[in-house]
């Protein structure tokens, strides 16, 4: 599953700039702390142990699947019919109880795989964020790395406090995986639009959730079902303005592609 992750990237997402954002993540996100209180999550909401076996079980199975870092997941009705991503220590996953009684086993499994395939992308800091301000998180990991990037507004006056936190918390191995994607992040970044890179990260997570399922029909519901708004009508009831939502589309189209196929015939025929 890890080199069949890399396969499906959608650019710039697989490109160097992505990669170093991703790659440094653990260290950047404890720069810019949240509360999960302002969601209206508390401990009681933690999925501890025994307290929902078959959510648990879900989850479980996604993170031996794909590796993916250590996340904390809250179970609550204010997640709505999604997973959500908070930049807590480690990240937490916010999984709406309604997604879980509401919807199929195969879109609660892809959206409980897509959410953790976007920690590892770094969506907790690269969704939160406005465009503009990822791409000074960008000018931030390019400078931290040892490069010289373009300016992307960077405040001056507090580059020296982010970079000394990082140099005092990034593990040597990281520098140096770091430095070496640092030139070519640098060079990408002086023609990347945040925006693509935020489109391309989350439509990225999408493929490789789906990779994994294997269940498009899940996973075109389970986006449609983030879509949802209380009062407004089903996002899929209409396939034609379903498809014309970019996100689905992408998501559609690799489901159809000869990629998707040959992926999953290597991961069944895989030892």
């Amino acid at each position: 599953m890890p080199a069949a992750r890399g396969r499906v990237a959608v650019p710039p997402a697989g490109a160097a700039m992505a990669r170093l954002l991703a790659l440094l993540s653990p260290w950047l996100e404890p720069l810019f702390p949240t509360d999960l209180a302002r969601r209206g999550v508390t401990p009681d909401h933690r999925l501890s142990p025994g307290r929902d076996p078959g959510l648990e079980a879900r989850l479980a199975a996604a993170i031996h699947a794909f590796g993916s870092r250590a996340v904390i997941p809250f179970a609550a009705e204010q997640g709505g019919h999604e997973v959500t991503i908070e930049n807590t220590q480690p990240p937490s996953l916010l999984i709406g109880r309604p997604l879980v009684r509401d919807l199929g086993d195969g879109a609660v499994r892809f959206a409980l795989a897509r959410a953790l395939c976007l920690t590892d992308l770094g969506w907790a800091l690269v969704g939160k964020f406005a465009a503009p301000d990822v791409g000074v998180l960008c000018e931030l990991a390019c400078r931290f790395a040892g490069a010289a990037p373009p300016p992307m507004g960077f405040p001056p006056q507090r580059a020296g406090a982010f970079l000394d936190a990082l140099g005092r918390n990034v593990p040597a191995p990281v520098r140096a995986q770091a430095a070496a994607l640092a030139a070519d992040a640098a060079a990408e970044l002086v023609r990347l639009s945040p925006r693509d890179l935020q489109l391309a990260v989350r439509r990225t997570a999408s493929r490789q959730a789906l990779l994994w399922t294997g269940d498009p029909l899940g996973a075109l519901e389970a986006l449609g079902a983030a879509r949802r708004r209380a009062g407004g009508p089903d996002p899929l009831a209409d396939r034609r303005r379903a498809l014309a939502d970019p996100d689905l589309r992408d998501l559609a189209t690799f489901a159809l592609s000869d990629l998707f196929l040959d992926l999953r015939r290597e991961e069944a025929a895989a030892p």
